[in-house]
């Protein structure tokens, strides 16, 4: 009986410990993929902007990498429209500086979806690219507003 309460309370206590820490532990960006000499980021930039009547958004992006030749960016936005749900996704290469640039990348609307509107969606981009001898790659998510 007083085993099983001892492992009651430890239990308690972890469980507290582990929630506190989640709760008050600092939130910061992702951490980016740097391995082997390789170093790969991307961050979703505010705000995208419409295109052609929502047809498309124009999704800025700062890309920081040291990748030999081209960097490839896959982006997808996602937003909640009326009953439905505007989708879709773009792609584009990049040359990288060794520093941070700004980059723009297209993402055209799903032709079987609904077409963008203004307000906010969820916009995630992958940065992919190699080194010498390693490859890696680098997401970000975030929710961006998305205006004319």
């Amino acid at each position: 009986m007083r085993l099983r309460r001892r492992a009651a309370v430890a239990l308690t206590v972890a469980l507290l410990a582990a929630g506190s820490f989640t709760l008050f532990a600092p939130a910061g960006p992702a951490v980016a993929f740097s391995s082997g000499g390789l170093f790969i980021d991307v961050q979703v930039e505010e705000p995208a902007h419409l295109v052609a009547r929502g047809a498309a958004v124009d999704v800025p992006l700062e890309i920081t990498c040291n990748a030999r030749g081209q960097v490839d960016v896959f982006v997808t936005v996602t937003q909640r429209v009326s009953k439905g749900v505007a989708a879709g996704s773009g792609f584009a290469s990049f040359g990288c500086t060794g520093g941070g640039q700004d980059v723009t990348v297209r993402v055209t609307a799903s032709p079987f979806g609904k077409a963008f509107i203004r307000g906010n969606a969820v916009i995630e981009a992958e940065v992919f690219g190699c080194g010498i001898r390693i490859c890696g790659s680098e997401t970000d998510s975030e929710t961006v507003q998305l205006r004319r």
